[in-house]
Formats: structure tokens, sequence, C-alpha cells
């Protein structure tokens, strides 16, 4: 009897101290602040630098459109000409050096500026469309990232809930061991079963640590404080078919945006180029002193215009340059609305799988898991089953839960990714 009564007291300390272990992991994520997916997203919207760089292309950008709307800086020029020795003596050596003022403007034809300019905006549009698909993405990645969190902060905790409920039957197998009911194989299959159940939640809190570095590192934190989340919140049903999404991604997809936006530029370019066959003016003001004075000097005007004489080496060229990268736009364009497309209409596949499984588990797999459990354990208690079936029942009933939490989590980052297609969200709100 006391042999028996020190081989439990070994197996109890054995179960026990890996469950404290798990138990303290989970109590100092519990005991933090929590915070929601909204607020992550608006934190990452303010301070991810990849938003902020494409922020400050964008305003380079749009200042640049003033940059392209301005005619060339005139030029200012002094000439000084000094008299030699017989010009001097010519004139009676009373000849002073020649200086000359002049002030000279090319100004480009005027739809060439226009042109231009309309150009540089098209540009800046591209940019602005390219700020908004960063920011479309970042979104999705910080949903990705905290549905990954959510979900080994969860399996953690249910781990603990798994352990305590183990707990339960070790007292109950403990009890019947007393009494010589089982034998001792049945309580070294419970210890085993709780250091399996410990490793997993260590190794569920390693992954969560993982994501919430990435979390943590989209939000553009310098600190590297430990945070947890709020629940994650059901998902409506989307009222969509596959042609409803094909058509959302066309029409609201920042990247196909910005890339209408390039192939619009490249057909003003192309216009542009056989503007330069026009020519440019350029106008000249000169003066020239005399007795010391610019103001009773002589003064003359000129007119220039530049003629493309070799039209056949440069301005056919351009203009079979600029014919050349506009069909090259508009290819781009069509590769990528197919690529959007299918990304759309594949994003809404997995989203569709990713509901139904999830539906599935909910309604079906779960409830007769734990109704399985429930049995199996007044079974073994009368009597009637052993205890390796009722640790079978509760491992199934694990797998099972832990398999919804990740088609859960499958959800989530299906939906983030199928608003990300489309460009623009299909909740009602931004977060989970």
């Amino acid at each position: 009897m006391l042999k028996k009564l020190i081989v439990l007291l070994i197996i109890i300390v054995g179960i026990v101290e890996p469950v404290f272990a798990a138990k303290e992991i989970i109590a100092q994520s519990s005991s933090l602040e929590k915070v929601s997916l909204s607020s992550l997203i608006q934190e990452a919207l303010e301070n991810n630098p990849r938003l902020q760089a494409a922020q400050y292309r964008l305003e380079a950008a749009k200042a640049r459109v003033e940059i392209f709307r301005s005619v060339p800086d005139p030029m200012v020029e002094y000439e000084y000409d000094r008299i030699g020795p017989a010009a001097s003596m010519a004139g009676g050596g009373k000849v002073r050096p020649m200086k000359t003022l002049a002030i000279s403007q090319e100004i480009p034809f005027p739809t060439k500026i226009i042109m231009r300019k309309q150009a540089s905006q098209k540009q800046a549009n591209a940019l602005e469309q390219d700020y908004e698909e960063t920011r479309r993405t970042i979104i999705k990645e910080v949903k990705d990232a905290y549905a990954k969190l959510f979900l080994n902060r969860r399996k953690v905790d249910y781990i603990n809930d798994t352990l305590n409920l183990m707990g339960q039957f070790v007292e109950i197998a403990t009890k019947k061991y007393a009494v010589n009911k089982i034998g001792q194989q049945d309580v070294l299959r419970a210890q085993v079963e709780y250091s399996k159940l410990s490793n997993m939640a260590v190794l569920y809190e390693q992954e969560a640590k993982i994501a919430e570095s990435l979390l943590l590192s989209l939000l553009g934190r310098e600190d590297y404080a430990t945070i947890t989340l709020l629940p994650i919140d059901s998902i409506k049903d989307l009222v969509l078919s596959p042609e409803d999404v094909s058509i959302l991604a066309k029409n609201d997809r920042a990247e196909l945006k910005s890339m209408r936006e390039l192939v619009d530029k490249a057909e003003i370019e192309s216009s542009l180029s056989q503007q330069d066959f026009l020519p440019d003016v350029t106008l000249k003001y000169k003066r020239s002193q005399q007795n010391g004075s610019f103001q009773d000097g002589e003064w003359s005007g000129m007119v220039g215009i530049n003629i493309p004489f070799w039209f056949w080496g440069k301005q056919l060229s351009g203009v079979k340059e600029a014919k050349a990268n506009l069909q090259v736009a508009k290819a781009d364009y069509q590769s990528a609305e197919n690529l959007v497309v299918f990304e759309a209409r594949s994003a809404f596949a997995k989203y569709e799988a990713a509901r139904h499984l999830v539906e599935i588990y909910e309604t079906g797999v779960l409830p007769q898991a734990t109704s399985a459990v429930t049995t199996a354990r007044r079974a073994y208690e009368s009597g009637s089953v052993s205890f390796l079936e009722l640790l079978d029942s509760l491992r199934m009933l694990r797998d099972l839960q832990i398999e919804y939490f990740e088609s859960v989590a499958s959800l989530q980052v299906a939906l983030a990714d199928l608003e990300r297609s489309v460009g623009g969200s299909l909740q009602e709100q931004e977060k989970l």
C-alpha cells in the first residue's frame, strides 16, 4: 500500500508541474490590456514606414506637376568687348569698350506645356492609386497577423481548459487506482497526456510571439511590449457571386486604377511626341552701352524659331517610341486586369470554402465530439469503457477544436485577402 501511495505521489507531481507552467504563461497574457483590430489598423496606417514612403512619393509627384507647367528660365547675357589699339587710333583714342546687356526667353509651343502638365498629372494620379493599393495591402497584412496571433492565443487558452478537464479525469483514475479498480498504466497514460498538452501550450505561445512580432513591425512600433487582443467577431455572409467579385475588382482595385492612369499618360505622351514638329519660339532683347549709359545706347530685338530639320532621325523616332510605349501600357493593363480578376475569384473561392468549413464545425462536428466526450466520461465512471477509450475521445475533441480555431482564422485571412483583391472593405467595420 505504501508503494502504491509513493507511485501516486510521483505521478501527480509529474502531472501538476507542467500544468502550472502552462497556466503561468496564460496568466501573463491575460493580465495585459486588450486592443481591437480597428485600433491596430489605424495605428498601422499612421506609423507604417512603407505607407509613409508611398505618401512621400505621392507628394513629390504632385510637386512635379507644377514644374512641367512652367516655361524654361530666361537667360541674361552680359557682353564686354574690349576695343583693340587699331580701332582706338581710328577713333581718335576715345573709343571705349563695348558693353552689351541682353535677355532672352524660350517659349515652347503652348500645347506642349499643356500636354506635359497633363502627363505629369496622370503620373501623380497613378502614384495616388499606388498609395491606396499599399494602404489596402497593409490593412490586409495587419488582419492576417491579428488572426494568426488570436489563433495561437486561443489555442493556448483551449489547452488550458483541456488540462483542467484532464485533471478531472486523472482524479477519477487516481481514485480507481487507489481501490484497485484499474491498473497503474491508466494513470501513467494520463501523465503522458498532460505532458503533451503542456508542450503544445508552449509551442502555441511561441508561434503567437512570432505573429506578435510581425504585427508590431507592421504597426511601426519601436517598443515591443506584449499585446493581447479582443475576441474575433463573427463574419456576416456576403451576398456575392464570382461575377460580382470580378466587377468589383475591375472597378475598385487601386492597382488597375493606377495602370489606367499610366495608359492615359502614355496616350498623352504619344500625342506630345507629335508636337515636337511644332516650333518653339525664342524672344531676345539686346541693348548696348553708349557714353557710359545703357539708356542712351542702341537696342535690338530678335524672334527665333527652331526648325525640326532632322525630323527623320529625331522627331519620327520619338513618335515611334511613344506609340510603342502606349502599346506596352495597354498590354500591361490587360495583363494586370486578367491577374486581378483571377486573384479576386481565387480569393472568393477560398473565402466560400473557409466559410462552409466553419459552418460544418459549428453545426455538426464540434457538438458531436463534445457529446462523445461527455458520454465517454460517464461510461468510464460507470466502468463500461476503458481509460484509453476516454483519452481517445478527448484527443479527438482537442484535435477537432484546434482545427476549428484554424478554420476560423483561415476565414478571417480569406476575407482580408478578398477585400484586398476587390479593392475595398466588404464588412461594415474594419475589424474581425
